[in-house]
């Protein structure tokens, strides 16, 4: 993709649009447009200036909302990443040694390509709803140095043994976690993680690691690769031993169910 080239040939990143959907000061003379009327603005001075050679109508996929249908801008902003190359080798190798058994196996092929090929995972979300991601950067503005930490005292307790003030300003990130991250914790987190560590008797100790998880195939990957690189690397055991997937109930067209189509079954 254009990002990626970019990078490859260490192309100078240039933001044009503020997150309004107005362009910014690099737009130049187009500063302050919407980014509708910058696009029917540009096309006009092109015109003009004769550098059009012909319009063609074409058919394209235009990304839109999902909640709220408005057209989704390509934006190069900073992202929260998780290093994912260590977690997925464990992973791989709990499946290959046979720790963790796939039902049915011939999606044992899936899991190995999903986890042979694995990229640093974007955790960072743009959503009101979520658990907000513990970084506090401290001062009043810039977020070039942070730390992390559990809670506000921690985050507090961090900074100071860092040289700041007690009385510095600490912001917490307003980004929260891909609900594949937090749900990626279910297997241990509910039962007492991190708090019942090493402690005989609790909930963790006598419910983790789990016997067997049954869900559809559709989330081998999303879900169920996520809970056994995060249990792996968080508790040094694979959550379960059986993975059983099933299939999917779908709608008459074939289609996948879905609430957001409207296509369910009311029960």
């Amino acid at each position: 993709n254009d990002y990626s080239l970019g990078k490859k040939y260490e192309l100078p990143i240039v933001n044009i649009m503020n997150k309004d959907g107005s362009m910014n000061s690099n737009a130049r003379e187009y500063n302050g447009l919407d980014r509708f009327e910058c696009r029917e603005k540009l096309w006009t001075d092109m015109e003009e200036a004769g550098l059009v050679i012909k319009v063609q109508p074409h058919t394209q996929r235009v990304p839109r909302s999902q909640r709220g249908g408005e057209v989704i801008e390509p934006l190069v902003s900073s992202q929260w990443f998780v290093k994912t190359e260590g977690m997925g080798a464990k992973a791989l190798e709990a499946v290959k040694g046979g720790d963790i058994q796939i039902v049915p196996q011939r999606f044992d092929k899936i899991w190995f390509n999903w986890l042979e090929d694995i990229h640093d995972w974007c955790i960072s979300r743009q959503l009101w709803w979520g658990h907000r991601i513990p970084v506090w950067y401290v001062g009043e503005s810039g977020e070039s140095e942070y730390v992390v930490a559990r809670n506000d005292k921690e985050a507090r307790e961090k900074a100071i043994e860092e040289g700041h003030a007690a009385d510095v300003v600490l912001r917490q990130e307003e980004d929260v976690l891909d609900t594949w991250f937090s749900s990626g914790l279910w297997p241990f987190a509910t039962v007492g993680w991190p708090q019942d560590q090493g402690v005989e008797g609790s909930d963790l100790s006598r419910f983790y690691p789990g016997t067997c998880l049954e869900t559809g195939y559709d989330i081998l990957f999303f879900w169920v690769a996520r809970m056994v690189m995060m249990g792996l690397e968080l508790t040094g055991e694979s959550p379960f031993k059986v993975i059983y997937l099933h299939g999917l109930v779908r709608a008459a067209d074939g289609s996948k169910m879905s609430k957001t189509k409207g296509n369910v079954i009311d029960p």
